[in-house]
């Protein structure tokens, strides 16, 4: 269960016990209906995550190029299913490879680390299934660098770094997500590296009718905004950041 869906069931069961006890029903339930709406609304979903992606202009790739590597952190790896016998790169995960390897074609063809682990042990890791897309994206099987031991993004920064000093590579191009990326990056910095933002994804402006009703889209970000927010408390309490 993520945090929203926490949050969802909270303000559903106000709204049902709105319903349970007439005494408080026009104050539970508005509490509940406002709750659901405002978590599903994209204006507000939008004006949640400004804090994480308003420091990096949207815009393609086009920084500094003094960086010696490019770093890419696995969102997410759909494990093997019988009909699927094979893994399957989640769309973030997509995203950041494609960019990744954009980046390399495009900008500077530097080595790229791609850093995941896997889900269970019977599975391949996420490193593996990133380092076929990014060879099919252009990028040299032999410039790309595999770290297959982190669960998270503290540990994506801690492995990462130790490849790195091992290449005496000191600066490098970090491609997460928007959202993701300050967290990402302060992890990275705390390891040593120096980090140039390359944000694989931003929120974007959809159809007015899709911006002003309601939307699952909104709620999906919004969860993002929270996992993002919360694990960088989190990471401050731990002083990985």
């Amino acid at each position: 269960m993520t945090y929203l869906n926490m949050l969802l069931c909270l303000f559903s069961v106000v709204c049902l016990a709105g319903l349970l006890w007439p005494a408080w029903r026009t104050r539970l339930l508005s509490i509940g209906a406002v709750g659901l709406i405002l978590l599903a609304l994209p204006p507000v979903e939008w004006l949640a995550s400004r804090p994480l992606e308003a420091g990096y202009p949207v815009r393609p790739f086009g920084g500094p190029r003094d960086f010696d590597a490019i770093v890419v952190f696995a969102e997410n790896v759909d494990p093997p299913i019988f009909e699927r016998p094979y893994p399957q790169a989640g769309m973030g995960t997509f995203e950041r490879c494609e960019y990744a390897a954009w980046i390399y074609r495009t900008v500077k063809a530097v080595p790229v680390l791609a850093c995941g682990s896997r889900q269970r042990p019977q599975f391949p890791p996420f490193a593996e299934t990133m380092r076929d897309l990014l060879r099919r994206a252009g990028v040299a099987e032999e410039r790309i660098w595999l770290e297959t031991a982190s669960h998270d993004t503290h540990q994506n920064a801690v492995n990462a770094a130790a490849v790195l000093r091992e290449h005496g590579v000191r600066r490098v191009a970090l491609v997460v997500d928007a959202r993701s990326m300050p967290r990402a990056m302060a992890c990275l910095r705390k390891q040593g590296i120096d980090g140039i933002a390359a944000p694989s994804r931003f929120r974007s402006w959809g159809p007015l009718r899709q911006e002003i009703l309601p939307d699952w889209r909104a709620i999906q970000g919004n969860d993002d905004t929270l996992h993002e927010l919360l694990g960088l408390a989190w990471y401050r309490f731990r002083g990985w950041i």
